[in-house]
């Protein structure tokens, strides 16, 4: 009688196989975790914005005084976004805007704090994520998508939106018929939001 044995096991191709399947699989998975992780930072750089120029709104219409003691209570409050050369477009700006109130930020992109300046806070832009364009939304026709610098501000008692705008040059542009403005936001994947604010103060992520 005789017994014949079986030995079970991966052959070379199988296990080349079985290798590649793998491979694929992690492959996917870190694909999609890298572009969930480019999504989200986008997504809360995005928020972040909406809730500086909240803020601004909010400081701008509850007469919040500028400084403990200084009896300064009729501040506007503004963000500044500027995309320019001197500038660049990973950061902006939260400010008060003193005196001269001209609802342009007038301190300087370094941000000096104290004294005279108008400069609150500067939010710099990590992870790669950029501030693309900045656009001027008309009350008709396309958006004006060449503007290098766009400052926003509010000043009791109105909830609207005060909005200074510049041309790539860095020329303060003299705009009739102005609807918002809107701040593009483009990730190191290629992933973009955006954040609109319109003059009657409404505020948009999009």
């Amino acid at each position: 009688m005789s017994h014949s044995s079986k030995h079970a096991g991966f052959t070379l191709v199988e296990l080349m196989v079985t290798v590649s399947i793998m491979l694929i699989i992690l492959g996917t998975l870190v694909f999609h975790q890298s572009t969930y992780s480019d999504g989200a930072a986008l997504n809360n750089l995005a928020d972040t914005i909406g809730l500086t120029l909240r803020q601004a709104q909010i400081y701008g219409i509850s007469v919040k005084e500028f400084n403990t003691g200084s009896n300064n209570f009729s501040v506007a409050y503004g963000a500044d976004f500027d995309i320019l050369p001197s500038a660049g477009n990973n950061a902006y700006i939260f400010f008060a805007d003193l005196s001269p109130q001209n609802g342009i930020y007038d301190s300087g992109w370094s941000c000096p704090i104290g004294g005279t300046s108008e400069c609150i806070t500067k939010s710099s832009i990590t992870g790669g994520n950029t501030i693309s364009s900045l656009c001027e939304i008309p009350l008709t026709g396309p958006n004006n998508c060449s503007i290098g610098r766009i400052d926003i501000t509010f000043l009791r008692p109105e909830i609207t939106a005060n909005m200074a705008f510049f041309d790539s040059a860095g020329n303060p542009l003299s705009l009739s018929g102005v609807k918002g403005a809107q701040i593009k936001l483009l990730s190191p994947g290629g992933s973009t939001r955006s954040v609109t604010i319109y003059t009657t103060g409404q505020i948009s992520v999009e």
